[in-house]
């Protein structure tokens, strides 16, 4: 696929026609009570990445949360792929994941979008629950990316 395939598609998957990548091949969602995401285009490496803010880290003074976050990560088993990160000044949680788009239909850039946001609004939960057990993300339910 292409940078202006992939717009094309992300325009329809997410209701959004006037979405645009900026000068630096960035540009944010913001789905109201779900999800911020950013997209970014890596040129060199001809791939769309994408960055969910999943909320605070919240009290962890026994390490339990961190644990869970990072246990997770190991061979993506709770994170179907993509990568749970800390931001360290902000205690902020993020969500990763690339698509690399060469060879690839309009079809697997959709359904790696619900699964990235399947994954982000299962640990976002678990965030706002402030539950620091691994549970597998649920299977997608239907399309919960909305403008």
């Amino acid at each position: 696929m292409t940078h202006p395939e992939i717009i094309a598609v992300l325009r329809s998957a997410l209701s959004l026609g006037d979405l645009a990548f900026d000068e630096q091949g960035v540009c944010c969602v913001f789905i109201p009570g779900e999800l911020e995401l950013q997209f970014e285009w890596d040129t060199d490496a001809d791939r769309l990445i994408a960055l969910a803010l999943l909320g605070d880290l919240g009290d962890d003074a026994d390490g339990r949360r961190s644990r869970a976050l990072l246990a997770a990560n190991f061979l993506f088993s709770g994170t179907r792929g993509e990568t749970l990160s800390l931001e360290a000044d902000t205690q902020r949680v993020f969500l990763c994941a690339a698509f690399s788009a060469a060879g690839q239909a309009a079809d697997a850039l959709v359904a790696w979008l619900e699964g990235v946001v399947d994954t982000a609004q299962h640990w976002r939960k678990r965030l706002d629950e402030r539950d620091p057990a691994l549970a597998a993300p649920q299977p997608w339910a239907g399309s919960h990316v909305k403008a």
